[in-house]
């Protein structure tokens, strides 16, 4: 039973707010150790700040030291009624624990916000704990985009579900 108490304290302690421009720096670690691509600094912030149809949540835990740190988050964009998750990546040690499903639950509110009613993702082929992650959020495979990833090369499913 300690896991499950560690995993409400964990969520007892975190928070979801808006991604800015001052939370890109603290991408880059994350996506690394979870095989996201980093986009860069710039491409981020132009999203964040030029493009109204780009938005974002970041998870922040706050530490026993009373610190904040980020754990994960969320990037998407709308267009016209199309909401499109472009990244969600959490820390390893904090998935399975709520945060995850917390952040595409703000994803999925802020799309419905604009006028949304279907959410789409892509996702590697061979990214299994995902997949199941999404098809637990009644996702359903819709299409293949063949070599969509690089780094390695690799095609991605193409997953829809209905807001």
């Amino acid at each position: 039973m300690p896991s499950k108490r560690r995993n409400i304290e964990m969520v007892s302690n975190c928070y979801l707010a808006r991604l800015t421009v001052e939370d890109v720096t603290l991408l880059q670690p994350l996506e690394e150790q979870i095989q996201l691509a980093f986009w860069g600094l710039e491409n981020y912030r132009r999203f964040l700040e030029e493009f109204p149809e780009y938005f974002g949540s970041k998870a922040v835990m706050i530490t026993e030291a009373g610190e904040t740190r980020l754990i994960g988050f969320f990037l998407a964009r709308s267009i016209y009624d199309n909401l499109e998750i472009l990244k969600l990546g959490v820390f390893p040690e904090c998935q399975r624990q709520g945060i995850g499903t917390s952040l595409m639950e703000s994803a999925y509110a802020e799309g419905l916000r604009r006028g949304c009613n279907r959410c789409f993702l892509e996702v590697r082929k061979s990214n299994q704990s995902a997949i199941q992650f999404y098809y637990n959020h009644s996702f359903r495979i819709a299409g293949t985009r063949v070599d969509y990833y690089t780094d390695p090369i690799e095609d991605a499913w193409i997953m829809e579900k209905t807001l």
